[in-house]
């Protein structure tokens, strides 16, 4: 299936997770972050009017937006449509996936169909890395913070056009988002491939969390004020998703749209 330009960004946004984003850093032995408390506003960084919530977890979904989808280079680009082509298109990469769980030989049957593929996916490995250890590199407890409230819809950007002011999986009330799944191939590619795979693994159990309590806060785009859900149940959801190995991973995105155990 042959692409046109506007697939092509498309694909690039949706393969990364992007919102808008949602996306990748070295966590391996992170520990569940507080939902709440941490500093809205950062000394290095400039202040933004009408922006709600942590100054830098902004910042950081914000400079994802930009190298992943808004101005990315031509490798990015090139890659990334170089992994969805072969599953027809962006929209198509959960379906793949699907198929290949249901055949009975994966993960062999879905390496068959990344394989070729395997320096593309490590250019996007490459990059995504490179924003994620800019920002928390250090600081494994604030990469969580930041994928909790980006499921919860809580991090408003007036930066960003209409439509997109609120770092979190885009979606149109009431159908449900879709993106996470169509992220989750390509984080158990990376791992499957042997690119990274404990730091992939560890991200791929973080876009779980930020699904979760996605799918429970109901986070209205372009809203400035999306309520936080309680604490526990961000303390809750977190360390559910924490403890998942691989193949608990893999299962646990087979069901669609919500968690099988959603909020439990």
């Amino acid at each position: 299936m042959t692409l046109n330009t506007l697939d092509r960004r498309s694909a690039l946004r949706a393969a990364l997770g992007v919102a808008g984003a949602a996306a990748t850093a070295s966590l391996v032995g992170a520990t569940p972050a507080e939902a709440h408390g941490r500093h809205r506003r950062h000394p290095s960084l400039p202040e933004v009017p009408g922006m709600v919530g942590d100054r830098w977890a902004n910042e950081f979904w914000y400079q994802y937006d930009e190298m992943s989808y808004y101005t990315p280079s031509q490798e990015m680009s090139d890659a990334v449509y170089a992994i969805v082509a072969p599953f027809g298109g962006f929209t198509k990469t959960y379906d793949a996936w699907v198929e290949t769980r249901k055949s009975g030989r994966y993960p062999r049957s879905y390496m068959e169909l990344i394989r070729p593929n395997k320096a593309a996916f490590e250019v996007v490995s490459r990059e995504q890395i490179k924003i994620y250890d800019q920002f928390y590199g250090r600081d494994p407890r604030g990469l969580l913070f930041a994928f909790q409230e980006y499921g919860q819809g809580t991090l408003f950007d007036p930066r960003r056009p209409d439509g997109q002011k609120v770092h979190m999986m885009n979606y149109t009330p009431p159908s449900p988002t879709h993106a996470y799944h169509r992220w989750h191939p390509f984080l158990a590619g990376f791992a499957l491939l042997g690119i990274k795979p404990h730091y992939w693994t560890h991200i791929n159990r973080l876009a779980g969390v930020a699904w979760e309590l996605q799918s429970l806060a109901q986070p209205i785009t372009d809203r400035n004020d999306n309520p936080h859900l309680p604490k526990r149940t961000v303390r809750r959801v977190t360390a559910k998703w924490m403890c998942r190995d691989r193949a608990e991973l893999d299962k646990a995105f087979d069901v669609s749209p919500f968690p099988v155990d959603l909020g439990k």
